[in-house]
C-alpha cells in the first residue's frame, strides 16, 4: 500500500452542504426550480459535466455560466471568510500517512484555481504529493480518469492505492479505477450498488485511518 487518493468536496471540507444552501439562494433569486435535484445529479462531477446537466434539466431558460460564477464567489467568500470546516480527522490522517511515507494525492472534479486557494487558505496544501483537478481530465467522474491520472502522476499502479470518496460518482469512479475504495458518507448514504463498489464504508476519516493502517501492516 503505496497511496491514498482523497476527494476533497465532502471529504476534506465540509462543502457539499454549504454548495446546496448557495444554490439555494441563486435559485431562489432567480426563481430556479428543483434545484436540489440538479444539485444531487451533480455531487462529485466536474464543471462541464454539472453545465451538460443543466442544460438538460433547464435548457436555455437561464445563463448557466453566470449562475455558477455568482454561486462560486459566494462559496469562496465562505472559505474566506472561515465559514467552511475542515472535516473532523483530516490533520491526523494526513500527518500519518505522512509518518508512514504513503504518498497523498487529491482528486477532486473542481477547477484547478479553486482548488489550489482553498487547499492554500487552510493551511492543507502541503500535505498532497499530487494535485489532479477537474479541468485536467477529458471525462468526469464517474469514469475512472481521474483516479487512474492520480495514480500514474504518483508513480504507483492502481491496486497499491487506496481512494477515498463520499459521493455515488466518486466511488464508482474509484472502483473502476483499481483502487482499494473506502467511503465516508456525507450528505448521501450507501445505495446496495455503492455497497457493492466500496470495499469499505468507514463512519469518518478516523475510522477509514485505522482501516488504511491495517492495510500497510499487512504490508509490512
Amino acid at each position: 500500500m503505496k497511496a491514498v487518493v482523497f476527494d476533497m468536496d465532502g471529504v476534506i471540507f465540509d462543502t457539499e452542504k454549504a454548495v446546496i444552501e448557495v444554490w439555494k439562494e441563486v435559485a431562489s433569486r432567480h426563481g430556479i426550480p428543483n434545484i436540489e435535484y440538479y444539485c444531487r445529479e451533480c455531487t462529485g462531477v466536474t464543471a462541464v459535466a454539472a453545465r451538460q446537466k443543466f442544460m438538460e434539466i433547464y435548457g436555455d431558460k437561464y445563463s448557466y455560466d453566470e449562475l455558477r460564477a455568482e454561486k462560486t464567489g459566494m462559496v469562496m467568500d465562505r472559505f474566506r471568510k472561515g465559514l467552511i470546516d475542515i472535516k473532523p480527522g483530516v490533520h491526523t490522517i494526513m500527518e500519518t500517512l505522512k509518518e508512514n511515507k504513503i504518498l497523498i494525492a487529491l482528486a477532486s472534479s473542481t477547477r484547478r484555481a479553486a482548488v489550489i486557494e482553498e487547499l492554500t487558505m487552510t493551511g492543507l496544501i502541503k500535505y498532497f504529493n499530487e494535485i489532479i483537478t477537474g479541468d485536467m481530465i477529458t471525462n468526469s467522474k464517474p469514469a475512472p480518469d481521474i483516479f487512474i491520472k492520480a495514480c500514474d502522476e504518483l508513480g504507483v499502479a492502481p491496486q497499491d492505492a487506496v481512494g477515498i470518496e463520499d459521493s455515488y460518482n466518486g466511488i464508482i469512479s474509484s472502483h473502476n479505477a483499481g483502487l482499494y475504495t473506502i467511503m465516508v458518507p456525507d450528505l448521501l448514504e450507501p445505495t446496495e450498488e455503492i455497497r457493492q463498489m466500496a470495499d469499505y464504508i468507514a463512519e469518518d476519516l478516523y475510522e477509514a485511518l485505522k482501516i488504511i493502517m491495517e492495510r500497510i501492516n499487512n504490508d509490512c
